[in-house]
């Protein structure tokens, strides 16, 4: 936690910067999308660091995660992005700890859910768009259409 908020810290210098830049690779990658792979490849070893952070933090506390780190990952990874569009939109919302806070308190929460299980009689529930063990995959919500 100490690495991944220095980590933070040291981008917020730049925040503004970094994200306008990623947001044109992104566009960019839309645009031309033989560029799409070279930046997915960048995501895939952010997540990959992540994957490795978290599997220390799990370890550290001497708990196993409540679901596959890599997806655990996927959660943080995107959590950071969408924190760092909120501060650099509307900074007097958040601090600079504000990615780092919120790992922190998801790290104590999955940790909590491994070390206190739900009921072992209640069949595992398929994340929305993965198939279910038939094949099938799960519906997602929809929102209500306006009459």
């Amino acid at each position: 936690m100490d690495h991944m908020r220095s980590w933070y810290r040291r981008r917020d210098t730049t925040l503004g910067s970094w994200l306008s830049l990623r947001t044109e690779l992104w566009l960019y990658g839309l645009r031309d999308p033989e560029l799409l792979p070279m930046l997915a490849d960048r995501e895939r070893r952010s997540r990959a660091a992540l994957t490795q952070a978290l599997e220390q933090g799990f370890a550290a506390r001497s708990v196993a995660p409540p679901a596959p780190v890599e997806f655990l990952a996927l959660v943080v990874h995107a959590l950071g992005d969408g924190l760092s569009i909120q501060r650099v939109i509307s900074p007097e919302d958040s601090d600079i700890d504000t990615v780092a806070n919120a790992v922190e308190l998801l790290m104590r929460s999955w940790s909590a859910l491994a070390r206190n299980p739900g009921p072992t009689d209640e069949a595992p529930r398929p994340s929305p768009g993965r198939p279910t063990a038939e094949g099938r995959t799960p519906p997602t919500e929809k929102p209500e259409k306006n009459p």
